[in-house]
């Protein structure tokens, strides 16, 4: 009977793992007895003794001499289910032990020692014979456990190299997209300083003094945008090696806006109309450097994105700003609105991340390392805000750039 149980059980085991691989989870007559594997050996100890001795009180009040010691398989069997090897043999033993004395106890004068020797050899070789099967099966679920947990950690250790495998194959791709932008990006602007500084080298002569001015104006923009490119990636290599953290103080926003915006070209900035809604009280406790980087990568992009004649509309204001346990903290909030093509919203999520740009700008004209925003969103978290960006992709619809500073205290 328990032979046949615990085969059952056994095989309908091995359904059970396969079944939770799939999610579900079977029920099956006997699983209490499989659930009796994981118990602490202390507490199997425990009810093992427990059954023993209430067999014994049993057999001692109640059976008469002599006795097989039927009544014993249950200590035994869960002997050898619950503490296997050792624990088993010394209850087997103290079975036979129990059994003699009490047998011999009970005695009568008319009883010969050899039906007491027989009874005993019998009830001996049943009681060892159930323990050896038992432990036999419980030794082999233990080995399909850590067959199946071998296995387990097979398919973990595979997902997980095929994971770094498909990481790997970004980061190479996001490396390759990376040395082409910015082959491009610094190509562009050296050719333009160049080709200027060889017209007026070689037709300096024959170029009026606004000509020439003209062509050292543009050459001085395409060094100004060459070494914005060199920026970036300089700041991207210092904030992945050695990350330097901000040093925050007072700072009035309206002000750092002002300093942004001077660091623009002002042809560049009337080429859109700007409108800045920004409160001159305002202040948060940021890096003012910091701070002046983000808000220039934010309007960098606005301006190159957005058309021309098309308002760029900067805001701050103070607002109640959802915390990740579920609560809300006073905060700064600056947005920068366009009113460019707009962002996908299936490619928002990877948009903060180093050296990714929109599928559209890969092959487009405007030029870019994809730096300006992984970099801003760095200096955001370390000064303890968030930045995110809104936009359902509509051409004309534009985007909206937010990022929270805290206020000052």
């Amino acid at each position: 009977m328990w032979f046949r149980q615990t085969m059952e059980i056994s095989i309908r085991h091995l359904h059970h793992q396969s079944s939770l691989k799939r999610g579900k989870a079977l029920r099956y007559p006997g699983a209490w007895l499989y659930s009796l594997r994981n118990i602490p050996y202390r507490v199997g100890l425990g009810l093992v003794v427990l059954c023993f001795l209430l067999c014994t009180i049993l057999l001692a009040m109640g059976f008469p001499s002599p006795y097989n010691g039927s009544l014993f398989t249950i200590p035994v069997a869960l002997a050898a289910w619950m503490l296997r090897g050792r624990g088993a043999f010394l209850c087997i033993v103290s079975t036979l032990l129990v059994l003699g004395v009490i047998n011999i106890s009970k005695m009568d004068g008319d009883q010969s020692s050899q039906s007491l020797g027989t009874v005993f050899l019998i009830g001996a070789i049943a009681l060892a014979t159930e323990g050896f099967f038992i432990g036999m099966l419980r030794r082999a679920l233990d080995q399909t456990d850590a067959a199946l947990q071998q296995a387990q950690q097979a398919q973990q250790a595979q997902q997980k190299i095929t994971i770094a495998y498909e990481q790997q194959r970004q980061l190479n791709q996001l490396k390759d997209e990376f040395l082409v932008n910015i082959n491009h990006e610094l190509r562009t602007p050296l050719t333009e300083v160049a080709g200027y500084i060889e017209l007026l080298r070689e037709h300096h002569e024959q170029l009026d003094p606004q000509a020439q001015a003209i062509f050292l104006e543009y050459a001085a923009q395409g060094c100004e945008e060459l070494l914005i490119s060199v920026n970036n990636v300089l700041d991207a290599a210092e904030v992945s090696d050695d990350f330097q953290p901000p040093h925050p103080a007072e700072l009035a926003i309206s002000e750092v806006v002002q300093t942004a915006l001077e660091q623009f070209d002002p042809r560049r900035l009337q080429e859109h109309p700007l409108q800045v809604e920004v409160p001159e009280q305002l202040t948060a406790w940021a890096d003012a450097r910091y701070t002046c980087q983000i808000l220039r990568n934010l309007l960098s992009n606005a301006f190159k994105y957005s058309p021309t004649d098309t308002p760029v509309v900067i805001g701050a204001a103070l607002r109640e700003i959802s915390t990740q346990d579920a609560q809300t903290t006073p905060q700064v909030c600056i947005s920068v609105q366009d009113a460019g093509p707009g962002i996908p919203p299936a490619e928002s999520p990877l948009l903060f991340q180093k050296f990714v740009r929109l599928h559209r700008d890969l092959s487009g004209t405007v030029r870019g390392t994809g730096l300006g925003l992984y970099l801003s969103k760095r200096f955001v978290e370390a000064m303890g805000g968030r930045i995110w960006v809104e936009s359902t992709g509509t051409a004309g619809q534009g985007s909206c750039f937010y990022f929270t500073l805290p206020i000052t205290t």
